[in-house]
């Protein structure tokens, strides 16, 4: 069988202008049409709205991952008396440990962290998460951020883990950043990551809100719903002075930072069979332990 021979120029047929202009606002809605199943359809994973994404320095983070060990050991789980209160994640009573494998078999405890960009809670919680879970693995692409403006406690320096990933032998961490910090059309904030079936069942489960920021799961064995401290310790600083600041046990902004950052280390550590050494057994995270009634201090 053969195939038709091609059309040319000279086989078309002249078509009225008025079937041109009615065709064309035909093809418009169906395009239009498109558009809108595509935006409906479309996960969470990608912005509803453009926002510039800033790369936190790595230099920045290092100092994260660094805390001088005299100083976190010096905070411990904080001061019961002292003018922060640092509140520790709490004890489920869930027996089943959330956990996933990877593609080589080994199968590790999982972290969850459910934020969003705008609140100020979220941007708080986001300091010690960082300092805890660099003392298990490591941190890429983590952004620079401030909570909205337009909420209590505005424009606290913090960070965005919505392109942010991260490593570790010992522990998987999930992050979601499920709204922006951006509400240019006073329409709400635009929306980011996606929940998958078993990160919302843990936001129904720990959370009185799918729309409260942070939520904080270890594994399905402790959760804090809320910041461990309040966000007013960290109003008016930067990311840079912030960081500064965490060189300096009387500070505080290192008292709630680390404090809470040796508490979130206890609770990992008591899913990862209390690994790596060198996390587990620093005096400031066997303090938290003490508090947190996990085990004796050493």
């Amino acid at each position: 069988m053969s195939l038709h021979a091609p059309e040319t120029a000279a086989d078309v047929h002249a078509i009225p202008r008025r079937f041109v202009v009615l065709g064309l606002v035909v093809v418009a809605i169906v395009l239009l049409g498109g558009l809108v199943l595509i935006r409906n359809n479309s996960g969470g994973n990608m912005p509803t709205q453009a926002e510039t994404f800033s790369a936190a320095p790595q230099s920045l983070l290092q100092s994260l991952a660094q805390i001088p060990t005299p100083v976190a050991d010096a905070v411990g789980a904080g001061d019961a008396d002292g003018a922060v209160a640092v509140d520790p994640p709490i004890a489920t009573n869930n027996s089943s440990l959330w956990v996933t494998t990877d593609p080589d078999g080994t199968t590790l405890p999982v972290v969850f962290f459910y934020g969003a960009e705008f609140a100020p809670y979220a941007a708080a919680e986001r300091w010690p998460v960082i300092v805890a879970l660099s003392r298990f693995g490591t941190f890429d692409n983590v952004g620079l951020m401030q909570s909205s403006s337009s909420v209590a406690f505005p424009n606290i320096a913090t960070f965005t883990f919505s392109h942010a990933t991260y490593h570790s032998r010992w522990v998987d961490l999930e992050m979601v950043e499920r709204y922006n910090a951006d509400d240019v059309t006073g329409a709400g904030y635009g929306t980011l990551n996606a929940l998958t079936s078993r990160e919302a069942a843990s936001v129904s489960v720990y959370d009185t809100s799918s729309s409260a920021f942070p939520l904080l799961d270890v594994a399905n064995h402790f959760a804090l719903a809320g910041a461990s401290f309040p966000p007013s310790i960290l109003a008016g600083l930067s990311q840079t002075q912030i960081a500064g600041d965490l060189a300096y046990a009387a500070s505080p902004v290192t008292e709630a930072v680390v404090a809470s950052a040796n508490e979130i280390t206890a609770a990992i550590c008591a899913v990862t069979d209390q690994n790596p050494d060198a996390a587990c057994e620093a005096r400031g995270v066997l303090a938290a332990d003490q508090k947190m009634g996990l085990q004796k201090a050493g």
